[in-house]
């Protein structure tokens, strides 16, 4: 197996956090169409598991300062859509999830 260069680590990060992006959007729109909630849920479940795979296979000699904060990101935001999808379960509003971390999250990193 090929050793992970820092560059393919940032690769990968920034397409889990692309990935991340899309379930979130997927959990917004689901919010106003009852029945896909279900769905909504299961790819947002997918994509975190695959974010959380993609950091813990990172070795330690493909981590440099971009890796790391590309990694701080992407958890940060698996972390606010994991909130969103426990709401989603509850039956709780996201709305006030949207408005305070979408804006936080895009300027963080």
């Amino acid at each position: 197996m090929a050793e992970i260069s820092p560059g393919l680590a940032l690769r990968q990060l920034k397409q889990a956090h692309a990935r991340l992006k899309k379930a979130r959007q997927l959990l917004t729109a689901a919010r106003d169409q009852p029945r896909s909630v279900e769905g909504a849920i299961a790819a947002a479940w997918e994509s975190l598991t695959e974010a959380h795979r993609i950091m813990a296979n990172i070795p330690r000699s493909a981590v440099d300062d971009a890796v790391l904060n590309q990694q701080l990101s992407v958890q940060r935001y698996a972390s606010t859509l994991l909130v969103r999808v426990r709401r989603l379960l509850r039956r709780e509003p996201i709305d006030d999830l949207i408005a305070e971390s979408d804006t936080d999250l895009e300027e963080s990193f």
